[in-house]
C-alpha cells in the first residue's frame, strides 16, 4: 500500500519532493518497495508516538530542505480511486492551504461507519478547481452506530480521511499553540539537523512526546480549520474487515488466502500462508489470521481491539520475541 500511495502522486510531484516517514524497522522494506524514493527523503522516527509527532518530525526535515512551503500528508494505508480526481483534490488543498488555511479531506459518507471520526462542516468557504471547500464546525470522534446513523441522516457530517495540507509555519505555529511540548521538542531537532548529534537529539525529544493524533493535539483545537470534499472513491483499510472490502470473497463471504479449508463457514476472513493449513468448521464473521508463529482469531464485531493486542506485546517483555 506503501507503493499506491507513492505512485498516486509520483511522476506528477518530483521523487525529490517526496517524503516518507517510518520507523527504524521499516527502513528496509520501504527502500525495497520504493526504489525511485532518494534515501535522504526517509525520515525515520526513533519511536512512534503518534500522528501528531510523525507529521511534526515531517514538518522541521521538510522546512529544513525546502523552506516555508506547503506541505501535503498521506497516510499509507488508503484505498483511492480515481487518482485525476486524487490529484484534483490535492491542488485544491494545497490553494487553500497556501492562504493559511489547516485543510483536511471531507468523505461523503455511504454508511453509519463507527470506526472513522466524522467532520462536521459548516458553509462552504469557497470553490477551487470544482470542489467545494467548507468551513469545519467540528471534529467528532468515533461515533456509536446510532450517533453515526444520526450524523449521516443530517447531511452536515463527512468522514475524516486524515489527510491534510498546509503551509509548514502554519502547522507549526498551531502546535506552538496546542502543543508546546511537541513544538519545543521538534525545534530542538530542527536545529540539530545536520549536526553529529541529530540522531540522539531525536531520541532524547520523542522520548518525552506524549502520543497523540494529530487530530485530537491540533485540528480539533485550531481554529483555521478548512474542509476539501472530494469526489474520489476512498476507503481507509485500518481493520481486516476494511482489508476484506477489497478481496475476492466466495459464495458464502468468505476472504481466503493460504491453505485453507471452510466447511459451513460465512462471512469470514481466514488469511495463512502455504504452511500451515487452516480449517473453519461451522463458524461465521470470524477473523483467523496467522503470519508465522503469530496467530490471530477474533469476531468481526471486535476487529479495531487488535491494536490492544500490539499494545500487550510491545509492553510485555514475555513477548518480545514476538514484535
Amino acid at each position: 500500500m506503501i507503493e499506491e500511495t507513492f505512485s498516486r502522486v509520483y511522476p506528477e510531484v518530483s521523487a525529490d519532493r517526496i517524503f516518507t516517514v517510518a520507523g527504524e524497522r521499516f527502513i528496509d522494506v520501504i527502500f525495497e518497495q520504493l526504489p525511485d524514493l532518494p534515501g535522504k527523503n526517509l525520515i525515520v522516527e526513533p519511536v512512534g508516538k503518534n500522528t501528531a509527532a510523525a507529521i511534526g518530525l515531517a514538518a522541521v526535515y521538510l522546512l529544513d530542505a525546502h523552506g516555508d512551503e506547503v506541505m501535503v500528508v498521506l497516510p499509507a494505508d488508503h484505498v483511492l480511486n480515481p487518482k485525476n480526481e486524487f490529484l484534483r483534490a490535492v491542488e485544491a488543498a494545497v490553494e487553500a492551504a497556501s492562504g493559511g488555511a489547516l485543510v483536511t479531506f471531507g468523505i461523503s459518507p455511504d454508511r453509519p461507519a463507527v470506526e472513522y471520526g466524522y467532520i462536521e462542516i459548516g458553509k462552504v468557504r469557497e470553490r477551487i478547481r470544482g470542489l467545494d471547500v467548507y468551513a469545519v464546525e467540528k471534529f467528532h470522534e468515533k461515533p456509536s452506530l446510532e450517533c453515526a446513523s444520526g450524523y449521516v441522516r443530517s447531511g452536515r457530517f463527512l468522514w475524516n480521511a486524515g489527510i491534510f495540507a498546509f503551509n509548514i509555519s502554519t502547522f507549526l505555529d498551531a502546535m506552538k499553540i496546542h502543543m508546546p511540548v511537541h513544538y519545543d521538542g521538534l525545534m530542538r531537532i530542527h536545529g540539530s539537523i545536520g549536526t553529529d548529534r541529530e540522531e540522539a537529539v531525536k531520541k532524547e525529544e520523542f522520548s518525552r512526546f506524549e502520543s497523540i493524533s494529530v487530530d485530537y493535539g491540533i485540528m480539533e483545537k485550531a481554529q483555521n480549520i478548512a474542509c476539501v470534499k472530494p469526489s474520489f472513491v476512498w476507503d481507509d483499510v485500518g481493520s481486516w474487515s476494511a482489508v476484506s472490502r477489497h478481496l475476492e470473497k466466495d459464495a458464502y463471504g468468505n476472504v481466503s488466502r493460504g491453505q485453507v479449508i471452510l466447511i459451513d463457514a460465512k462471512d469470514s476472513i481466514v488469511l495463512g500462508d502455504d504452511e500451515s493449513l487452516i480449517s473453519l468448521v461451522g463458524l461465521s464473521d470470524v477473523i483467523v489470521v496467522k503470519e508465522g508463529r503469530k496467530l490471530l482469531i477474533a469476531h468481526r464485531s471486535q476487529d479495531q481491539r487488535v491494536k490492544e493486542v500490539i499494545r500487550r506485546i510491545d509492553k510485555d517483555k514475555n513477548y518480545a520475541r514476538f514484535r
